[in-house]
């Protein structure tokens, strides 16, 4: 091949090459390059800080929560939570309104309700399932409360136990700080243990006096006024006498002893125990010498003191608002109101108080986040809902501890037979202790039986045919002795 004949063969190649590529670019700048599909970029989850509003109160939240919120409104979750309940069949149609109301206003969120037949049952399915490994509770979804309803008092042992959370954990503590300006200081500071918050408060109780309006149109507003009425219907002869009340230990004479600076068991103070001081001493005295010598102490349990009360045969009866229906149905609203307990001259007396509290189990956390958050907000709004918190107060006679509610029933008192008698409780609440939530105080309460004893002197010396003021030098005789005893007996269970 001569050399002309190869510069015409690469010639010609390199002609086709250049059709080729020439052609290739006018395909292009007609129809442009491929374009790719795009690679999906991940939505990163929601960081900082985010607003949500329970009710009438705004909070600062972490996003994630307040996210789920807002989902939950609209409907985009589905998620199933589990509710305990143990309360009295009566009061039971309440929650299932209130759970009703929750779920059209997060519909998104399905609540079932748990039903037991008291609270030992519940407690006892909560602990066996609680206390099993974070990995093995997953099967047990559905058999055991992720929140559920019972006084404060179990709070310390709970929380010690690890069965259930606190909210500081989830919702942050600038949320929780904002809701105590909601609730009165006092059932706060009773949810509250080891500088976090276990759960929400929703009610309060706490012992008060009851009044027959009908033997006494104008309620004592001293203790001097009290005693003097006291002393007047007391003809145990004629079958009547001062005043009527369960009559155990230590809860049903908190008040009197609390006046007199004393107290039983209070784990912020030193020394923490306290049944044999000077101060609790005297309280129990006095509570002898000016209250129990006007009570019929044949029998003292709830049931017989409380009928002496409906049957006329006492002006006075002391207990809570647990007995509210039984007597608003036996007297009739019109016929009887509730006091605080008037000062002695100017000490206070302080019952102890507790709270219905709703509790978010261990449970809460299994099966995702979803479910611990939908668990919380639950509890947020049962708490903090003005309108659940009124279905509460007008169908079971709850005394409300949300401040908002708290005055829009005292507002309506005067109109309103039930506010009226609320409103004479919540005057009580606000003035008391909170039962101690530490895990100890189940020990003390076995100091009931030293005080029994003092009520039993009393009764014996009556039987033996003492007077009135015999019997209280005999029963004030053992007062030291028995309660130097009781002392000794919760020291040694608790130590320190």
């Amino acid at each position: 091949m001569s050399r002309r004949e190869a510069i015409s063969k690469t010639t010609a190649v390199i002609l086709v090459v250049v059709i080729v590529v020439a052609a290739a670019a006018a395909l292009i700048l007609t129809r442009g390059w491929p374009t790719p599909a795009p690679t999906p970029t991940p939505t990163p989850p929601p960081t900082g800080p985010a607003q949500v509003t329970i009710g009438n109160v705004s909070l600062t939240v972490p996003a994630s929560f307040a996210e789920f919120v807002e989902k939950a409104k609209r409907g985009e979750v589905s998620v199933t939570i589990y509710f305990g309940l143990a309360h009295a069949m009566k009061e039971r149609p309440a929650f299932y309104k209130v759970i009703d109301m929750f779920e059209r206003e997060y519909p998104g969120i399905d609540v079932r309700v748990l039903e037991y037949a008291d609270w030992g049952s519940m407690q006892t399915k909560i602990v066996a399932i609680a206390a099993l490994p974070k990995e093995e509770r997953a099967a047990y979804v559905g058999q055991a409360p992720d929140v559920f309803s019972w006084a404060h008092d179990w709070i310390g042992y709970m929380a010690d136990a690890e069965y259930i959370i606190a909210l500081e954990d989830y919702i942050g503590a600038d949320a929780v700080s904002k809701i105590s300006e909601y609730i009165i200081p006092v059932a706060m500071s009773a949810v509250t243990y080891r500088l976090k918050t276990w759960g929400l408060p929703y009610a309060g109780e706490a012992l008060a006096i009851y009044v027959n309006t009908r033997l006494v149109p104008q309620p004592p507003t001293t203790f001097s006024e009290l005693k003097s009425i006291m002393e007047q219907f007391y003809k145990p002869a004629e079958g009547t006498y001062g005043i009527s009340g369960q009559l155990i230990g230590m809860y049903h004479i908190n008040a009197w002893v609390t006046a007199f600076g004393g107290y039983f068991y209070d784990p912020t103070l030193v020394p923490k125990l306290a049944i044999n001081s000077t101060a609790t001493k005297e309280g129990v005295k006095f509570f002898i010498s000016n209250v129990l010598r006007y009570m019929y102490v044949g029998d003292l349990s709830h049931e017989y003191q409380r009928e002496l009360f409906i049957e006329g045969k006492t002006p006075f009866y002391i207990s809570g608002p647990w007995d509210m229906a039984y007597v608003r149905d036996a007297l009739g609203l019109d016929n009887f109101t509730v006091i605080p307990f008037p000062k002695i001259d100017d000490k206070v007396p302080k019952p102890w108080s507790g709270f219905r509290n709703l509790y978010i189990s261990v449970m809460a956390e299994t099966g995702g986040i979803e479910r611990t958050y939908a668990s919380i907000l639950f509890v947020l709004y049962v708490a903090l809902s003005d309108e659940a918190l009124l279905v509460f107060v007008d169908e079971n006679g709850y005394v409300p501890v949300k401040i908002s509610v708290a005055e829009y029933v005292k507002a309506r008192a005067d109109v309103n037979p039930l506010y009226k008698v609320i409103t004479g409780f919540y005057n009580q609440v606000l003035v008391t202790k909170p039962m101690p939530n530490d895990a100890d105080m189940q020990k003390v309460w076995g100091a009931d039986r030293y005080f029994q004893a003092i009520w039993s002197e009393y009764a014996k010396a009556l039987q033996e045919g003492l007077s009135e003021d015999q019997a209280v030098e005999r029963a004030i005789a053992v007062v030291d002795e028995q309660l130097d005893a009781a002392q000794a007996e919760i020291l040694q269970k608790i130590g320190g």
